[in-house]
C-alpha cells in the first residue's frame, strides 16, 4: 500500500485533525504531552462510527498488563518498542487490509449491511429489500446515533423530487420495519415532530 502519513506532536491536535478527517489506520503511543494515549483511545471507541478503524499501539510500556488494557480498551493491535520496522509494516498492512474490507460492512446487533452488495442480513439470513429501502437503511445505519429527519431522508434518497412526500418515507420505513422484524419500534426508533435514529 501506498500510504499518506501525518505526524502529529500531541493528542490535542491529533482529535482536532481526527474530528475532521477520519484516517484510515491510526498508530498510537500512549506517553504522549497533554491527553495520554489510553484516553484518546477511550474517545476515539466511544463513537460507534470509528469502529472500523484500526488502531495500533506502538509503546515502550510492554509489561502484559499494559498490553491486555490497551487491547481491552479497543486497541487492534499493540506492539512493544524497540519494534523490527519490517514487522511494523507488515501489521500495518495486514490492519489495513481487513479494512478496506470492512468499508463496505456495517453490523449493527443481529444485522449486517453488506453495502458493497446491497443486501442485508439478520443473523445468516438475507432479508429482500427493495433499492430506496436498502438506501434509506444504510442511510440510517451510516448514522447510527443519530436523529435523521424525513426531510433529510428524501433528499438523500430522492434528490429534489417534488413529488416525494415525508408520508412516502414513513411508508418506505413501515415497509422495512415490517421486513426486518421490528414491529415495536425499537431497531428503527421514531423520534416525535423529528424523524429516525438507530441507536
Amino acid at each position: 500500500f501506498n500510504f499518506s502519513v501525518k505526524c502529529f506532536e500531541d493528542g490535542e491536535s491529533f482529535l482536532k485533525e481526527f474530528n475532521l478527517v477520519k484516517p484510515g489506520l491510526v498508530l498510537l503511543d500512549l506517553m504522549l504531552p497533554g491527553i495520554q494515549g489510553n484516553d484518546i483511545l477511550k474517545l476515539i471507541r466511544s463513537d460507534p462510527t470509528n469502529d472500523n478503524i484500526p488502531i495500533i499501539i506502538l509503546s515502550a510500556k510492554s509489561m502484559i498488563d499494559d498490553k491486555v488494557n490497551g487491547l481491552n480498551n479497543g486497541a487492534d493491535d499493540y506492539i512493544g518498542k524497540p519494534f523490527n520496522i519490517r514487522e511494523l509494516i507488515s501489521r500495518v498492512n495486514v490492519h489495513y487490509r481487513k479494512y478496506l474490507a470492512n468499508q463496505f460492512i456495517i453490523k449493527i446487533g443481529d444485522f449486517t449491511l453488506d453495502r458493497k452488495n446491497e443486501s442485508l442480513f439478520k443473523f445468516n439470513k438475507r432479508i429482500e429489500l427493495t433499492k430506496n429501502e436498502f438506501k434509506i437503511l444504510e442511510y440510517l445505519f451510516k448514522k447510527r446515533g443519530s436523529i435523521v429527519s424525513r426531510d433529510e431522508l428524501y433528499k438523500e434518497i430522492w434528490g429534489n423530487d417534488d413529488g416525494i412526500t415525508s408520508r412516502t418515507v414513513d411508508m418506505h420505513i413501515k415497509s422495512i420495519r415490517s421486513k426486518i422484524g421490528d414491529e415495536h419500534k425499537s431497531i428503527i426508533v421514531s423520534i416525535y415532530g423529528s424523524g429516525y435514529k438507530i441507536e
